[in-house]
């Protein structure tokens, strides 16, 4: 097997039982799974850290990283709260995440238009999962919320 695709199984083992699990991008440290769920891959998203001049965050946005921030963020493009993973036509969802017992938000996944989800995993490679509890676990902690906005 191909040492990356161990590397992340042995991160994300959820994804050794998805047949949808896929690297669909080489490593880039220019974006982070925030800026791909914002549909960005030319800066790194990330409130209060500024990561070599590239960091872009919403303006007015709040500059902590709790949970609520993140979905403040997101509201301002058009999503809301509806706790509902289930692919509808004309959706799109994000998925975010947080440690259990803990406000601070971890990760962001995107349901692309075929109703799979795709993450960008730090710094690494961009993946496509089934669901967005396939890569739950200890780097990421749990899904907390589904956003979702009708697509333009």
């Amino acid at each position: 097997m191909d040492s990356r695709i161990e590397e992340i199984l042995r991160a994300f083992p959820g994804l050794r039982y998805d047949e949808g699990f896929l690297i669909t991008s080489p490593e880039d440290v220019d974006y982070n799974c925030i800026a791909w769920a914002f549909g960005r891959k030319d800066c790194w998203m990330w409130p209060d850290e500024d990561v070599d001049g590239v960091d872009v965050w919403p303006q007015n946005a709040n500059s902590d990283i709790r949970v609520q921030t993140f979905i403040e963020a997101f509201k301002a493009l058009g999503y809301h709260v509806c706790n509902n993973d289930e692919h509808e036509e004309g959706i799109e969802k994000v998925a975010l995440y947080a440690y259990p017992n803990s406000e601070e938000c971890t990760h962001a996944a995107r349901m692309l238009a075929n109703g799979m989800w795709t993450s960008k995993l730090g710094p690494s490679f961009d993946i496509i999962h089934s669901t967005p509890y396939t890569i739950q676990g200890r780097l990421y902690g749990m899904v907390c919320c589904i956003l979702c906005r009708p697509i333009n």
